[in-house]
């Protein structure tokens, strides 16, 4: 592993969950010796509990200057083209499209900040990608757009469509509006000679 490799595990908050529904599998069980009915929540328990155990041994993603790695398999950023996410916050589930039209899954079980952390970090590294269908260069020059607009603008304050000299512009023909009642002068001179 590179020294500025930074290595994300899955989150252990799976493993635990998985335990609990262990847990309720087993005690619907018991309750299903007396009540068969128990038995389809007992079921459904287990199931829950066996997918949430698969997503907490997950491989580990590291992510380097040259590459990234999940599990074994490391991939250099030149060949990556296309990262496509799901809607999901957690677990992140990303599609990559690799060179030569190879497919790689993966799926990050990990909390919030670390999925938008390691999300972001294969973005930045994965210059020759496109992000959901945005190339490289704009997804970044909206991203930035977007900071920009998020720091400085507030949502109390409207947003200016038209330029200072053309509000004035527009306040000038309205007061003239008001107090003649109409704007064309042409329309003057025709009713002077009627």
């Amino acid at each position: 592993m590179e020294p500025t490799a930074e290595s994300f595990l899955p989150s252990r908050i799976y493993a635990r969950a998985g335990w609990f529904g262990l847990a309720g599998s087993a005690i619907c069980i018991l309750c299903g010796l007396r009540a068969p009915f128990a038995f389809i929540p007992g079921f459904l328990c287990g199931v829950t509990s066996a997918v949430l155990f698969w997503l907490a041994v997950q491989p580990r993603v590291v992510v380097s200057e040259n590459q990234f790695s999940i599990g074994d398999r490391a991939i250099s950023w030149r060949e990556v083209r296309e990262l496509n996410s799901s809607r999901l916050v957690s677990p992140l589930i990303l599609r990559i499209k690799l060179t030569n039209n190879r497919r790689k899954l993966l799926i990050y079980p990990g909390e919030p900040e670390r999925i938008s952390k390691l999300l972001y970090q294969l973005r930045k590294s994965s210059t020759l990608a496109t992000f959901d269908g945005v190339s490289y260069k704009d997804y970044w020059t909206w991203s930035s757009m977007g900071m920009l607009k998020g720091s400085h603008a507030s949502a109390d304050q409207p947003v200016r469509m038209i330029s200072q000299d053309d509000e004035e512009e527009i306040e000038r023909l309205y007061r003239q509006l008001k107090s003649v009642g109409h704007l064309d002068s042409r329309s003057d001179s025709k009713n002077d000679c009627e």
